[in-house]
């Protein structure tokens, strides 16, 4: 069995949040990986801890990776602002001459795929493409550390997160996939209000539940508690057709979302303030200005600092996405010669900007702390979608013993990932969304 099949047969998926399964990756060939470890989201720690805690299997997945694509260079990118996580990276990377360090500054979004690319190789992935088509595969740092994992026989059954926001013990945590977010919490002390709400996720990019009972699965990167009436929950929780209304209504096309738009600065053409107006003429027929919305990457940048109306060109964008693909319909793009737009260099937002704009600076002043141990509840709710693609398939009935790693879950497609017990119990609840086990 190669790694890939191996991968596969583990269960590893994108750790970053996009949960990919990892073995398509390793199916392809490449001349670069690069060990995404920017961590750009506000407050999030779970990388850092990992690059201090664990280089060496984050440094052997990499190499794992770069056998399997046949790449003959390796990247690790990560802030400079973290120089224990550097520390410990150079110590494991002793004799790997063909794996180097890569230093970022502080800022928004350094871990986006793309800027990663365009920034250790000088290429650029062209529109409605993905970094492969330039010859690069890139990889969450915790995805390289489950991929070193999945080599010696151990599925994805736990992932690291970061509990933050409302609670007492602000923490990087370990969890057993399946854990509920009100687990989560305990775990961290309890929460500091009565009336909170999650952010699950970065604060940027992070959907909004009020279910405490939700699940933790492969991707939950982060569990936020904020207040209910603060301006980053109220913000998310807006409806579509209201932000679609206050979009027509008050969009003075200032140009601003444009000229911070990541992927406007690479040279893609998108340009979300064209996209703001055109929406006064409906989304039924794809124009081409129309199209370039599937460009976008969703960092949220437009919304959260670029636009002085505090509107959510992101949120229209990714509306505008869901109606193509309930339509089924895939905009092409021409192939042409792509370079970065003139004021590129310039467009770096710092960190610190970023939260002051999501009210959220206050947080930061209170330090993540490292509990020991893994966080292994007696009852765990596996999904049997946490990846992209198609979900697994059950393979277990109510009733059947489980031991800890073995496979309720098929792969239920060609983009698909098993599901692997996170614990030893009973099967107690089975359906196409979820298995339920007891211990």
């Amino acid at each position: 069995m190669n790694i890939a099949e191996t991968v596969q047969a583990m269960g590893v998926v994108g750790a970053g949040g996009g949960g990919f399964p990892t073995h398509l990756k390793l199916s392809s060939r490449c001349d670069v990986v690069i060990a995404n470890g920017a961590e750009c989201e506000p407050l999030l720690g779970n990388d850092t801890f990992l690059m201090e805690k664990e280089a060496e299997d984050i440094v052997l997945g990499l190499s794992l990776a770069m056998e399997a694509t046949g790449a003959r260079k390796g990247f690790i990118a990560l802030k400079a602002k973290h120089p224990e996580s550097e520390a410990a990276l150079r110590e494991a990377l002793r004799g790997k001459e063909n794996i180097h360090l890569v230093l970022l500054g502080d800022y928004y979004p350094a871990g986006d795929e793309f800027l990663l690319v365009r920034e250790i190789t000088g290429r650029i992935v062209p529109e409605g493409s993905i970094p492969l088509a330039v010859g690069v595969v890139v990889l969450n740092v915790e995805t390289l550390r489950n991929i070193a994992r999945a080599a010696s026989g151990k599925p994805v059954i736990e992932r690291t997160l970061t509990c933050h926001g409302e609670v007492r013990q602000p923490s990087v945590l370990r969890v057993r996939i399946g854990a509920s977010f009100e687990e989560v919490i305990a775990r961290c002390g309890g929460t500091t209000i009565d009336a909170y709400a999650i952010v699950v996720g970065g604060p940027m990019m992070g959907w909004v539940t009020t279910d405490s009972k939700a699940p933790v699965t492969k991707t939950t990167t982060g569990v936020f508690v904020l207040p209910r009436n603060h301006e980053l929950i109220r913000k998310k929780a807006l409806p579509l057709p209201y932000i679609i209304k206050q979009s027509k209504t008050a969009c003075c096309q200032c140009t601003y979302c444009t000229e911070f738009c990541p992927r406007y600065l690479l040279g893609h053409n998108l340009f979300p303030h064209k996209i703001m107006r055109q929406i006064n003429f409906g989304l039924e027929v794809p124009p081409e200005v129309i199209e370039g919305a599937v460009l976008c990457s969703e960092c949220g940048l437009c919304e959260v600092f670029a636009c002085p109306m505090e509107l959510s060109p992101r949120v229209v964008n990714r509306a505008i996405k869901e109606r193509f693909l309930a339509m089924q319909y895939r905009p092409t793009f021409p192939k042409r010669e792509l370079d970065t737009r003139s004021d590129f260099p310039y467009r770096k937002i710092p960190m610190a900007r970023i939260e002051g704009r999501l009210r959220i600076e206050a947080y930061k002043k209170r330090p993540l702390t490292h509990p020991e141990g893994v966080l292994v509840p007696s009852r765990v709710e596996l999904l049997l979608k946490q990846h992209a693609g198609a979900p697994a398939r059950p393979v277990v009935r109510v009733g059947d013993r489980v031991e800890e790693g073995s496979v309720v879950g098929e792969v239920g497609g060609e983009v698909s990932a098993r599901v692997h017990a996170s614990i030893a119990g009973r099967v107690v609840f089975v359906d196409e969304e979820r298995v339920v086990i007891e211990s």
